[in-house]
């Protein structure tokens, strides 16, 4: 007799039921985000940094610089970017002079959407050495 006379737990029951309709449609009808394509540039520029960055760590970077081993820093660079992208690699002084005399790169251009990134090196010795280095990518189409 008592249960027939106490409603709350039935209203109870009955606003949780409306109350979780109310989400599922809210969650049905709003789009969900959409993940972005991402972008390409985006993409080779976060790349870029990323050797250059993975190369400095220990100071390599600056090393092969000063010593002028283009060679070993074009294939130092070779072996960390995808064989399906294409890199340029130019070494400035604080003038923006380019130092190095040979290329460093994987070939000519193979596309228009070239991203170019520069990194800030600098050599510890005696005397500190800043270098700006320039670490162009592009996908090979």
């Amino acid at each position: 007799m008592r249960l027939l006379k106490d409603n709350k737990g039935q209203i109870r029951t009955i606003e949780a039921f409306f109350a979780s309709m109310l989400l599922l449609a809210s969650l049905t009808l709003i789009p969900a985000a959409q993940n972005k394509p991402s972008n390409s540039s985006d993409m080779l520029s976060s790349t870029a940094l990323n050797i250059l960055l993975s190369l400095d760590s220990s100071g390599h970077l600056a090393e092969l610089i000063n010593k002028g081993s283009w060679t070993d820093l074009k294939n130092s660079i070779q072996s960390a970017v995808s064989p399906a992208m294409w890199f340029n690699l130019t070494v400035f002084n604080e003038n923006m002079v380019s130092i190095n005399d040979t290329p460093i790169c994987s070939g000519s251009a193979v596309s228009d959407n070239i991203v170019s990134t520069d990194y800030v090196c600098v050599a510890a010795s005696s005397n500190y050495t800043v270098f700006i280095v320039r670490l162009q990518l592009a996908v090979v189409d």
